[in-house]
């Protein structure tokens, strides 16, 4: 299929392949500057982005198009990745379930701004309720390649850490999940109360079963076959169902997140089952770097696609400066509504910081941005406009949250 593409638009495979490793390239070292200078590494790939093609037109239309033809696919893989990732990241014990504070935080972040938003985008701007609803809903998440390797850094107390955790984990499973309803209701002409529950009930429910059937599937597969606990044949049976769920019309993201659960609670739900699913620390290790590697190509190609196809406006910047400072006060009130007391004074003002937009709010606005249409293509131009807008407030406001928090010890960097 690409190389059709490539005989068609003329263009040869090796710039392609050049620019494709230089993409790499700039990732690893926009990813070497941020854990230096403390500048948001999502800022550095849009701005080789917007270098390449916009501003500096230092890529020929040709080829820029050419790797435009990507973007589904990165696309696709990016949203099963980050909800399978994700996914494992929420256990199911008791224990972590008691950590209610970065759960309501990371559900707020999206049902807050998806209120908010629509009334906002409607009274100002003339956008119909859905369309604001839905940039709120995109709007949603909150970075975590930002905020966790920052927080790492920082001494706090261990249930100030789990909630944040908790919620940049949580907050990008529920955008994905409220977008692909939205999304769904739009697409599938839902405008009444009772058509909206039954389509909802019918588009989720085929989801909710294969995602458990493919669940008890692959744990007994890993009872018997060792090498099916690594994460590569795992995350292949992602990918698997998601396409398969989506043939079905059924909400694949739902089914990925089903799976993800059962994988990432794979030994409560295996001892249950009676079955022997053991995986070492060194699989575990190797599991992750493959993981890390995986997400870091993905996200540094989808920043920097975002860079090429951006549009500078005054508009947009004025549109996104309003939603900005809405998602500002927004976590303001909820930051300040669930932190615990005993950390408010002292960490507030972090936990406030953390509001860079990142991966989820690229690919669910480019989503949105491959399916064309007026309002579609403005939520796509705002996000774009939104994340950088985010990330700068951001790291004005660590500076000076920075001096309140409590110096990291050597042995935590």
């Amino acid at each position: 299929m690409f190389a059709e593409i490539l005989l068609q638009s003329g263009v040869s495979a090796i710039p392609i392949l050049i620019a494709i490793a230089l993409i790499i390239i700039i990732g690893y070292v926009a990813q070497a500057l941020f854990h230096r200078t403390r500048v948001p590494e999502v800022l550095i790939l849009i701005s080789i982005g917007l270098i390449l093609v916009p501003v500096g037109a230092l890529l020929p239309a040709t080829y820029a198009a050419t790797l435009r033809y990507l973007a589904p696919l990165f696309g696709d893989l990016a949203l099963v990745t980050i909800m399978y990732n994700g996914g494992t990241a929420i256990r199911l014990t008791r224990n972590d379930l008691k950590n209610v504070s970065g759960a309501y935080l990371g559900v707020m972040d999206n049902l807050l701004p998806m209120v908010v938003m629509s009334v906002v985008m409607y009274l100002l701007f003339g956008w119909p309720l859905i369309y604001g609803a839905i940039l709120g809903v995109i709007l949603g998440e909150t970075a975590v390649a930002v905020i966790i390797p920052i927080i790492r850094r920082i001494q706090m107390p261990p249930a100030v850490y789990s909630m944040m955790v908790m919620e940049v984990t949580i907050n990008s499973v529920v955008s994905i999940l409220l977008f692909t309803v939205l999304l769904s209701g739009l697409t599938g002409g839902v405008y009444t109360f009772s058509s909206a529950v039954n389509y909802i009930v019918d588009y989720i429910s085929v989801s909710l079963f294969v995602g458990v059937v493919a669940g008890l599937a692959w744990l007994a597969i890993q009872h018997k076959v060792k090498g099916a606990r690594e994460y590569l044949p795992t995350l292949a049976v992602a990918l698997l169902l998601y396409g398969t769920v989506s043939l079905l019309n059924g909400a694949a993201i739902i089914s990925i997140l089903v799976f993800a659960l059962m994988m990432g609670n794979y030994k409560e739900i295996s001892s249950l089952l009676r079955m022997d699913i053991e995986i070492s620390k060194k699989e575990h290790r190797e599991s992750r770097a493959v993981e890390r590697d995986l997400e870091f190509l993905i996200r540094t190609f989808f920043f920097v696609f975002i860079g090429m196809i951006a549009v500078l406006s005054y508009t947009y910047l004025m549109y996104a400066v309003v939603v900005t400072v809405a998602l500002c006060v927004i976590r303001y009130a909820e930051v300040h509504a669930i932190t615990a007391k005993e950390y408010l004074d002292e960490f507030g003002p972090l936990v406030f910081s953390m509001l860079p937009r990142g991966t989820v709010v690229a690919v669910l606005a480019a989503s949105l941005y491959a399916i064309g249409g007026v309002y579609f293509d403005q939520i796509f131009y705002i996000s774009f406009m939104v994340i950088i807008l985010t990330n700068v407030t951001s790291a004005l406001l660590l500076r000076r949250a920075k001096f309140k928090a409590k110096p990291p010890k050597p042995e935590h960097i």
